[in-house]
């Protein structure tokens, strides 16, 4: 996934300021889940797979932006 142009698409459905405020809430939210599932109790820690929450967040607010329009 080419993260630049992702965000470019995220830009030309909600303007500037807007993408990065939803990108960055999102990221936020994205990284909250991480911190609180590695929190949990009896969930196995699992540290092979990391996942990348920057290109989770994108992607999440890309699809919200293209199902409102």
């Amino acid at each position: 996934m080419d993260k630049s142009a992702e965000m470019k698409k995220i830009i030309s459905l909600v303007g500037r300021d807007k993408a990065i405020e939803l990108v960055m809430a999102a990221y936020n939210t994205e990284m909250l889940t991480t911190l609180l599932n590695r929190l949990e109790e009896k969930k196995p820690m699992t540290g092979n797979v990391r996942r990348n929450q920057l290109e989770d967040a994108i992607n999440r607010v890309l699809e919200v932006c293209t199902l409102s329009n």
